[in-house]
């Protein structure tokens, strides 16, 4: 069973480890029986430096209970700082949420999570798995040594996870060009007259011989008004500088590209098998 949150999401929980006394990190420890070793005069940032390290090496390991042990213990954080965030008269203040926890706030979001009235709740349907889906789409640009689009993309994480929203939209778009560019590469092996880099690039996955973007799911239309066209226009509405932006705008780019990204990339695996090791 695979955690539902990511990497970063995780990071940004075990981080709030650090508001604890060191004896309640001992006790947090001995509850959920993490095989970790500090150096007795450890600070607790480092000490949960290695509980993060732990958990992120043993993704699956269940619980007690037979629940991923990364899941419960993500969800434990959540809780505890909900809870910091909410007093007996006023409830729960999201606002302070926001600015208390800005990593993990930015993480859930990522990951398809929200907090509505102080309790934490899927903002997106579970089979979107977007963790998994970043996972996968890593793995693939690894796997066909896109090297240069996954740097894009990682920047894109980045900088939606220190809330700059414009530089994250700006490389989504870079990201996507590229992957594009390099889709039409792949596939062309042996073909002397690829067009250029960009559009002329779409142009031909959609003409090619066995078309790679599909018209029969609406995916490339004439007129520029099939999804994949329409897709990539929603990623610059206003062109190669999109101005300002919002959380929520920058946040949906993100989804709506690691989801058609695994879609295309699983696609190029059908046409072009990873070979083994």
């Amino acid at each position: 069973m695979t955690p539902q949150f990511s990497r970063k999401t995780i990071l940004a929980a075990i981080e709030t480890l650090s508001e604890m006394s060191h004896s309640q990190i001992d006790w947090f420890v001995l509850q959920y029986k993490l095989d970790i070793v500090a150096e007795p005069l450890a600070n607790k940032q480092k000490r949960a430096a290695l509980i993060a390290e732990y958990l992120l090496r043993k993704p699956k390991r269940p619980d007690e209970d037979g629940y991923n042990l990364v899941d419960v213990i993500v969800r434990e954080r959540v809780v505890n700082a909900i809870e910091g965030c909410t007093s007996s008269y006023a409830g729960f203040d999201y606002e302070q949420f926001q600015l208390n926890y800005p990593n993990l706030h930015r993480g859930l979001k990522r990951d398809g999570f929200t907090i509505k009235d102080g309790q934490l709740r899927r903002a997106l349907p579970e089979e979107l798995d977007l963790p998994q889906a970043d996972d996968e789409v890593h793995a693939l640009l690894d796997a066909y040594n896109f090297a240069t689009a996954r740097g894009h993309l990682d920047q894109a994480i980045t900088a939606h996870g220190k809330g700059d929203w414009a530089a994250a939209n700006a490389q989504l778009r870079t990201f996507v060009e590229e992957l594009f560019n390099k889709f039409a590469e792949r596939l062309a092996a042996g073909v002397t007259d690829l067009p250029p880099a960009g559009p002329q690039r779409q142009l031909w996955l959609a003409q090619w011989k066995s078309p790679f973007f599909i018209a029969e799911l609406n995916e490339w239309k004439g007129q520029g008004t099939g999804f994949l066209q329409a897709f990539y226009r929603r990623l610059h509405p206003a062109g190669s500088h999109p101005g300002l932006s919002n959380e929520d705008d920058s946040t949906f780019r993100l989804h709506l590209v690691l989801l058609v990204a695994r879609l295309l990339l699983k696609r190029l695996q059908q046409h072009l098998p990873i070979s083994g090791p």
